[in-house]
């Protein structure tokens, strides 16, 4: 940007300087000679020296009429008195949410599809690990160990992949959301060796209600609508009319499905939060959020596990099953952080509370223990009120 000492060893222009405005970052002034020119031009270094650039007056829109370089203007430059600094204008203040341009369509639909395959089929996995292994801490100390080992084997054989190992500065703020991920997984995991999946998609599909509160308590988002609020009721009834006829109501089972379902709004709303101020690839994300839970998990196998997976019943078929739980584990972590970049947080949510309804789907086909017809209305009602909700919030 030009200033008023540089402009008055500047040659003089053919009309004298008068007055002074700001386009586009520079200082103004009357122009050279210029057929073309209409209004105030700007003046801004250029090589070396400065260039008169002739602006329409009509648009305004920067649009650059004629340059004329300072060094072929004739004569010395004239006093300056009226040409002062424009005044600062104050800072805008950044808000919480900022508009962003959307990917392309194909690249969101691929994003979509990746992590509703992996997302579908990863509980079921997990269900059947865990009852085979009957130490659930042991299962998720195996999927992140894999997952870390993966992206270290992609780092060596592909340096130049952008995956960066971990940092203090980085690994503080992102051991946080560590844990809320770890929990959520773990109380997850014990949820499964007494209920069946249907409880644990009702309870995911409950979600929703928490974190409207708590983004308007934190976020200051704005409470749900008139249509929002009944979609609430509807998600709370479907809900109720599973529980109700669900046979495999138990007290212990319940309390780890409510430990669950505290710490998915947890993630929800906090990790999402932290995922996002933290700038990372998306497989450093996955690296740092499954190395930095090992040690938690390595802690619950030992304290919570007791050791349950020596006496496990270690055939071919068990080793496949943790193993390919290890698998789906690693493309659930890029898929997850991959989509969690593409889209927004509601739409995030959709597509979690709809890969739920095909895990149903896929339960009933190949499992026995499932919710009979009622519990089954109940929970398409549940999940059906939970996507009109987050299509309400999406509006």
């Amino acid at each position: 940007q030009a200033s008023a000492p540089a402009l008055a060893h500047a040659p003089r222009p053919a009309q004298p300087l008068r007055g002074s405005r700001l386009l586009g970052g520079g200082w103004t002034a009357c122009p050279p000679t210029c057929d073309s020119w209409s209004g105030w031009a700007m003046v801004s270094p250029r090589g070396n020296g400065l260039v008169w650039i002739a602006v329409s007056e009509a648009s305004r829109d920067h649009r650059e009429d004629c340059r004329v370089p300072a060094s072929e203007v004739v004569g010395a430059a004239l006093e300056m008195d009226e040409l002062q600094a424009p005044e600062k204008e104050p800072p805008v203040r950044p808000t919480k949410y900022v508009m962003e341009e959307l990917p392309p369509r194909k690249t969101i639909i691929a994003g979509v599809a990746m992590y509703a395959a992996c997302s579908s089929t990863l509980l079921l996995i997990n269900a059947v690990a865990v009852r085979q292994v009957k130490d659930a801490s042991f299962v998720l100390l195996c999927q992140f160990a894999f997952s870390s080992a993966a992206v270290r084997a992609i780092r060596c054989v592909r340096p130049s992949s952008d995956i960066e190992l971990i940092t203090w500065e980085k690994g503080r703020p992102f051991l946080l959301a560590c844990l809320v991920f770890f929990l959520c997984l773990l109380s997850n995991t014990e949820a499964l060796k007494s209920v069946n999946p249907e409880t644990v998609i009702v309870a995911r599909s409950c979600s929703p209600v928490a974190v409207a509160v708590l983004e308007h308590l934190t976020l200051d988002r704005p409470m749900p609508s008139a249509t929002g609020t009944l979609c609430l009721i509807g998600i709370a009834a479907g809900a109720v009319i599973y529980v109700l006829t669900d046979k495999g109501f138990h007290i212990e089972g319940y309390a780890w499905l409510a430990a669950y379902y505290a710490f998915i709004v947890a993630e929800m709303v906090f990790v999402k939060y932290v995922v996002q101020t933290i700038s990372m690839s998306t497989w450093t994300r996955v690296y740092y959020n499954n190395t930095l839970s090992i040690p938690m998990a390595l802690v619950s196998a030992t304290v919570m596990g007791l050791g349950k997976f020596l006496s496990a019943e270690w055939s071919i078929y068990t080793v496949m099953l943790v193993v390919l739980s290890c698998v789906v584990g690693v493309a659930i972590s890029y898929a997850g952080f991959n989509l969690r970049s593409l889209v927004s947080a509601t739409s995030f949510t959709v597509v979690g509370v709809m890969c739920k309804l095909i895990t149903v789907l896929i339960n009933d086909m190949m499992w026995e223990n499932h919710s009979n017809l009622m519990g089954h209305v109940g929970l398409l009602i549940c999940i059906g009120a939970g996507f009109a909700f987050e299509r309400t919030k999406a509006r």
